[in-house]
Order: C-alpha cells, then sequence, then structure tokens
C-alpha cells in the first residue's frame, strides 16, 4: 500500500496516495512488532509530506511532530530524518522559528544511515530555507551541493530540481536570459516523469521571465499551464502565487480594473488563507502599479505602505526592497526627494543580494 502511494504521489494523484497511506497506517495499528513500529514511523511521515504538498501546512506539521515521535520510539532514523524535514519544510512555510535547525537535524539523521538520496534532497530544501531568509549565496552553496549529490547518485530528477531552485535565484537577480535557459532544459524531463508538480513550478518560472522580457502573452500562457498543473496534482497552495502573476500580467496588459479586483478578490482571504497570507507584500504592490496607472498616486502610496509593512513583518527582504523601489519611484512622480533611509536600505538590499536589474515600476 506503501508503494502504492508513493507512485500515486509520482503520478500526480496526492488525494489516493493519502489514501492509501491511511489505510496501511490502520493494518499498522493492530500489529505489535518493530518492524511493524519502524513501518508506522515510515507512513507517518510519508502521510506529512503529502499534507504538505497538498499545501495543508499546518496540518503536515502536527502529523510530521508525531511521526518523529514514533520514529524515534522505533529507531528508525531513516523515517526520524523525514519527519524532522517535513518539520523544518513545514515551519519555513509558516513563518516559524527553527526551519533550518529542523532542516540540519534531518541531515544529521540520514548522514547517520548513509542515505545519500535523501541528504541531496534536505540540502536542496534547506537552501530553500536560506533562500527565504535572503541568504541567497549560502542558498546556492546548499543547492550546488545537492545538485553534485544528486549527480553521484545517479538521480537526474533530483539534480534538475536544483537547477530549478538555482534559477529561481537568477530570476529575482535579473539574470533572466540565463534562467530561462537552465529552466528549459529541464523541461523534457518533467514531461517525460509525468511529474506535474516540478513541471507547473518551471512554468510558474518561466512566466515570470517572460513577463520581465516584455512578453506578456507567452506569461500568460506559462502561468495558466503551470496553474493547470498544479491543480490537476491538487497542490493547491502553490495556485495563489499563479494568480498574482496573472494580475501582474493584466497591470502590464493594461486591464486595470480587472487587476485591482483580482488582488482585492485574494487580499479579503489573507486573513484566513495562508498561501495567500505570505503573498500580501506581492499582492499590495501590484495593486499599487495599477493605481499609478490609473493616476492615483495617494491611493498607490498607501497600498505600498501596507506592502512593504507586510514584508517587514515577514522579514521578506527582496520584497522590501521591491516595494521600496517603487516607493523611490513614486516619490520622483510627485516631485518628491526620496527619504534617504530608504534610498540606503534599499541599495544595501540591492547590494546584499546581487540584483542585476528588477521589474520596472509603471
Amino acid at each position: 500500500m506503501l508503494k502504492l502511494s508513493y507512485a500515486d504521489e509520482k503520478l500526480g494523484k496526492i488525494g489516493e496516495a493519502l489514501d492509501w497511506t491511511e489505510r496501511a497506517r490502520a493494518i499498522l495499528q493492530n500489529v505489535q512488532e518493530p518492524e511493524a513500529a519502524k513501518k508506522m514511523a515510515e507512513a507517518g511521515a510519508w502521510y506529512a509530506t503529502l499534507l504538505h504538498l497538498e499545501g495543508r501546512s499546518d496540518k503536515a506539521l502536527e502529523w510530521a511532530q508525531l511521526a518523529a515521535r514514533e520514529s524515534e520510539a522505533a529507531g528508525d532514523d531513516d523515517s526520524l530524518g523525514e519527519a524532522l524535514f517535513v518539520i523544518g519544510w513545514a515551519c519555513g512555510e509558516l513563518g516559524k522559528e527553527g526551519a533550518e535547525h529542523y532542516m540540519e537535524q534531518s541531515l544529521a539523521a540520514f548522514e547517520k544511515v548513509g542515505n545519500l538520496t535523501r541528504q541531496a534532497g534536505v540540502l536542496l530544501t534547506l537552501g530553500v530555507v536560506l533562500q527565504w531568509e535572503g541568504r541567497w549565496d549560502e542558498a546556492l552553496s546548499s543547492y550546488e551541493r545537492g545538485r553534485q549529490m544528486s549527480v553521484k547518485v545517479g538521480s537526474a530528477f533530483s539534480a534538475a530540481a536544483a537547477r530549478l531552485n538555482i534559477a529561481e535565484i537568477l530570476t529575482d537577480r535579473g539574470e533572466w536570459a540565463e534562467a530561462e535557459v537552465a529552466l528549459l532544459d529541464t523541461l523534457p524531463l518533467w514531461k517525460a516523469a509525468q511529474h506535474r508538480f516540478f513541471l507547473a513550478a518551471t512554468l510558474s518560472l518561466l512566466g515570470r521571465i517572460s513577463l520581465r522580457l516584455g512578453r506578456v502573452d507567452e506569461a500568460l500562457k506559462r502561468f495558466q499551464e503551470s496553474r493547470e498543473n498544479f491543480q490537476q496534482v491538487g497542490a493547491e497552495g502553490e495556485v495563489p502565487p499563479i494568480d498574482a502573476r496573472i494580475a501582474e500580467c493584466h497591470v502590464t496588459m493594461d486591464r486595470l480594473e480587472e487587476a485591482i479586483a483580482e488582488v482585492n478578490a485574494m487580499l479579503d482571504q489573507a486573513e484566513s488563507s495562508n498561501s495567500i497570507g505570505k503573498l500580501v507584500p506581492l499582492l499590495q504592490r501590484v495593486r499599487a502599479h495599477a493605481l499609478i496607472k490609473q493616476g492615483d498616486l495617494w491611493g498607490a502610496r498607501d497600498a505600498l505602505d501596507a506592502s512593504l509593512a507586510a514584508a517587514r513583518e515577514k522579514r521578506n527582504l527582496f520584497e522590501m526592497l521591491l516595494t521600496m523601489l517603487t516607493l523611490v519611484e513614486v516619490d520622483r512622480l510627485e516631485g518628491i526627494e526620496p527619504a534617504q533611509e530608504v534610498l540606503d536600505e534599499s541599495r544595501s538590499l540591492l547590494s546584499k543580494f546581487k540584483v542585476r536589474a528588477v521589474p520596472p515600476a509603471p
């Protein structure tokens, strides 16, 4: 049943994978022996992983903590590594402390049992945590370590995932041509493997690059295809970021009322949805860009202030940078000298992230 669950996950059928895992655990509850305890821990850690892939981070964290206790009781370091991995992953997603700590503990557990394949996977996700914290050079180092280990164990899949993560940082740094080449190189693998989640993630990044390069129709097509693939695998938590980028496309296309309506609808759900709550800095900035195009600079400033406040609260330094750069442009449009502290902070962040180009304000 667990093997069927693993197969269903690879085919993007998360709901079916969860069902198989529940059935496996129901059987194991009635078996009192050491091997059954280890299998129970494995199933628990896998269940937590599936919940997180589905975007249910709070529930995934609860299950991962349970699986960690089961793994320690069973003396199963492999399952403990998986459980700690999900705890770290979920903590990072939810903005909780300790994400890096749990990832390092997970890495240590896999090193203890010599599981090179999972070490590679943890290094990739540790890179994501470091990236969230604005430590991009360290993230790139972790991604590259993970990529090299993936090549060592013969995992073309993980090596391609590493390239995807590296390309995301290149995209944010404004190295769009280089990032696009890397992403296009991975597309045939995701399609051949029928792995819709990574196909969707790759298309999403390609859409952002198309938008930055002014190919808006192509960007919309890539975003819509990405959205469809995320929905097909049940990764609903990945859909709101795509919708935010589609609204950004609509601003670029001067479909301003439509963009504002899309953003406002998402902002109305921000408090009740973690996946949307993380997007408030971006959503408010997209709203500001639409208002700038409508000539409403006061309204735009209010939206940018809300964006900056949300980014500071979430400690999202890159979103802070993009919003501050737009605030500087609004000051200049109004004939106001930008505040020196804003100029200093934005220049410091540009240097920290080694950004070569940023999306232009309208």
